[in-house]
């Protein structure tokens, strides 16, 4: 194999690379290669992304895609590359990315929309948005994006997170606590932590990361169930027990506990996540169980818990190795 970590994560990047295919898949692929160490593979990722830069300034496009904040996760990836290889085209496309979504469709308040044939707010975009503005130094704008968005899809009484919610009528767009809508806020607020800096101006905006962290986190794990997974929604026991959104919960928890911004006695929670999800890959390298692509409804695969499950794993080893 030409990948770093275990048999169990080697199988998972291969299969990964076969299942890439959308602007969020690229992104959330080159993110685990970064944390996992395959430097030349996130380069060949960023490389790719600004390859397919759409004239408008998003990266890794699709024909006739109407995404507006997925194709800002690809940012991360092209950056690495700038930083790694000092050339400047990667600095240029992530500076015609931003220029792109500081223009793009938005809300009265700001907030980017989801696409452009829907006036919606997906959480999806919160790992999307807000960490692109933190790899592009734009702290300010990153802190904001991720309140406003917080507010808007955070179920004060469910303590979760809405899936979608409606800019024009005010009101969910889909009333449901999608579980990865939770573990996709957790993983962007885990990953924004590692980006900013801990020092200088941006003291406040972290104070506001690592309490709505702690929230997220307090709010979801009551819902983990004994086999360590969680349903597909999860105040909704009708639904599929689900994969993803627990790797994207320990990814979280593991990284924010390394970071110092959540408690130790979190852990425990984020094993029993870690193992179970473990359980759930076939001999091909697939995660099975997940929300899946394309539809995310049904009980299947997806880049994105492929992706999650290598982050998982390097967070967990990183967690492992300070302690």
């Amino acid at each position: 194999m030409i990948f770093t970590g275990s048999e169990k994560v080697q199988k998972a990047k291969l299969a990964l690379l076969t299942m890439i295919r959308h602007q969020w898949e690229h992104g959330v692929a080159a993110h685990a290669f970064i944390d996992s160490g395959d430097d030349t593979i996130a380069v060949m990722l960023a490389h790719e992304a600004v390859y397919r830069q759409m004239p408008d300034g998003r990266l890794a496009g699709v024909s006739h895609t109407t995404n507006i904040t997925d194709p800002c996760v690809c940012g991360e990836s092209v950056m690495f590359a700038y930083r790694l290889t000092g050339d400047e085209k990667y600095r240029r496309a992530a500076a015609k990315m931003l220029e792109y979504i500081d223009s793009a469709p938005a809300d009265a308040d700001g907030l980017q929309l989801h696409n452009t044939k829907q006036p919606m707010i997906a959480a999806d975009c919160m790992y999307m948005l807000p960490p692109f503005y933190a790899v592009m130094g734009e702290y300010e704008k990153a802190f904001r994006q991720a309140d406003l968005r917080f507010k808007l899809l955070w179920n004060d009484e469910k303590h979760a997170m809405n899936h979608q919610y409606d800019i024009d009528k005010k009101a969910l767009w889909r009333d449901k606590r999608w579980g990865a809508a939770s573990g996709w806020t957790a993983a962007a607020f885990a990953r924004m932590l590692n980006i900013i800096p801990s020092s200088g101006l941006v003291a406040d905006g972290r104070k506001l990361l690592i309490g709505l962290l702690n929230q997220i986190v307090d709010g979801v794990l009551p819902y983990q169930l004994d086999c360590g997974l969680f349903y597909d929604c999860l105040d909704d026991d009708t639904t599929f027990i689900e994969t993803n959104c627990a790797q994207m919960m320990a990814y979280a928890i593991y990284e924010a506990v390394s970071g110092g911004y959540l408690p130790e006695k979190h852990i425990e929670s984020a094993d029993r996540m870690r193992a179970a999800a473990n359980a759930m890959m076939d001999e091909y390298g697939y995660i099975r169980g997940a929300a899946g692509a394309p539809s995310f409804d049904f009980y299947g695969i997806s880049p994105e818990a492929q992706a999650f499950y290598i982050m998982m794993e390097t967070a967990a080893e990183k967690y492992r190795a300070r302690s």
